[in-house]
C-alpha cells in the first residue's frame, strides 16, 4: 500500500508541474516539485522500495515535458542517490539537512539540464535556465524545501496510520 501512495503523490506532482505550474502567474519561477519529493524518499525510505518510483516518476516526466528523453530519469535517480550517500554522514532528521538539501538538488537538477543543452549544442532546443531563473528556483527551494519534505512525511505518517487502523481492525474482525 505505500507504492498506492507514492504513485498517487508522484501524479499529482506531476499533474501539478505540467498542468497546473504554468497557467498560475506567480509559479513560473518554481522549481520542479517532484525534485523536493525525490529528496524526501532519499531521506526516508529504503532503496529497494523506492526505486521503481523514481523510475516510473522519471520516466512519466521525461515523456511529457518534451525535453531530452532521459533527462528528469537521470536526474532523478543522481538526488536520490546523493541524497542516500548524505544521510550516512548526516542524521536524515536534521531540519538544516531538510533545509539545504532541497535548495542543492535544484543547483544539482539546474546544472545536470545545462550540460544537458552544452552537450546537445543546440539551446534552441532546449533552452537551458538563466542565472536569474536558477536563482529563482533555488530560492524557492530554500524557502519551500524543507516544509515540503516535512509535509511528504507527514502524508505519509498519516497514510500509514490509516491503513494500519484498518487492516487490523479487519484481521481482528476476521480472526474472531
Amino acid at each position: 500500500m505505500t507504492y498506492l501512495f507514492h504513485i498517487v503523490v508522484c501524479l499529482i506532482l506531476v499533474i501539478f508541474q505540467t498542468a497546473v505550474k504554468p497557467q498560475v502567474l506567480f509559479l513560473g519561477g518554481l522549481y520542479d516539485v517532484l525534485t523536493a519529493y525525490v529528496i524526501y524518499l532519499g531521506l526516508f525510505h529504503r532503496v529497494r522500495e523506492i526505486l521503481p518510483i523514481i523510475l516510473i516518476s522519471g520516466m512519466t516526466m521525461d515523456t511529457i515535458s518534451g525535453g531530452p528523453m532521459g533527462l528528469f530519469l537521470t536526474t532523478y535517480l543522481w538526488l536520490f542517490l546523493l541524497t542516500r550517500w548524505t544521510t550516512r554522514l548526516i542524521h536524515r532528521d536534521n531540519l538544516v539537512l531538510r533545509f539545504f538539501a532541497v535548495g542543492i538538488g535544484v543547483v544539482i537538477q539546474t546544472g545536470v539540464y545545462v550540460g544537458t543543452t552544452l552537450l546537445l549544442d543546440n539551446a534552441t532546443l532546449f533552452p537551458a535556465p538563466t542565472l536569474d531563473v536558477a536563482l529563482t528556483q533555488t530560492l524557492w527551494a530554500l524557502g519551500t524545501g524543507a516544509i515540503l519534505v516535512t509535509l511528504f512525511r507527514y502524508l505519509h505518517a498519516i497514510w500509514e496510520t490509516l491503513l494500519n487502523t484498518y487492516f487490523v481492525r479487519e484481521s481482528a474482525q476476521g480472526g474472531g
